[in-house]
């Protein structure tokens, strides 16, 4: 099953970005994954009907489909060499909804400035953006969630569990992937 990838860039950088916005975009194209981004347009329709009509600012309409898309996504990319403000909070958006984030710039690597296991950065060019971006997307399907497994606990050890997990403030499921990850 195909990953699914959100994909945005700044609006106000397209002057001076778009060409860059575009080889990220065809990085992104060749791993076959499945892509919903404003780059692309009809990322509107994330939305349902209601969801629009509901909305009477173009730029509220924008902004939740943003939101949904990254929800629906598996891992968001962003080119964010045109640093602004609402890239920054949709990269926000998607580390709270626990998705991998990685945010590219010709500048420079984020992932230098911020400490997340969600977010991920690199300082690219066109002769490494190909293995940036390919190189990302098989760590978030090889770290996709996908496989379920079930297990019985005694009460006492569920009571542990939850205990541990409101004090790592956490879900119990979360609680228990990190304690594999430790090890």
């Amino acid at each position: 099953m195909s990953i699914k990838v959100f994909y945005t860039a700044s609006y106000y950088g397209k002057k001076k970005y778009q060409k860059n916005y575009d080889q990220v975009l065809r990085a992104i194209e060749r791993n076959e994954v499945d892509i919903i981004s404003p780059e692309l347009g009809g990322y509107e329709k994330v939305l349902s009907v209601s969801e629009r009509s509901a909305v009477k600012s173009h730029d509220l309409v924008h902004y939740r489909a943003i939101r949904k898309g990254i929800q629906l996504c598996d891992a968001t990319i962003i080119e964010i060499s045109n640093e602004d403000f609402q890239l920054g909070h949709e990269a926000t958006l998607a580390i709270l909804n626990k998705k991998p984030v990685l945010c590219l710039s010709i500048y420079e690597d984020f992932s230098k400035k911020i400490d997340s296991p969600y977010f991920h950065g690199a300082h690219y060019n066109e002769f490494n953006l190909d293995f940036v971006v390919s190189d990302f997307i098989k760590k978030v399907s090889s770290n996709r969630l996908d496989q379920r497994f079930n297990l019985f606990l005694s009460r006492t050890q569920l009571e542990k569990l939850e205990k541990f997990s409101k004090e790592a403030k956490t879900t119990k499921s979360e609680y228990l992937r990190s304690l594999i990850e430790k090890n």
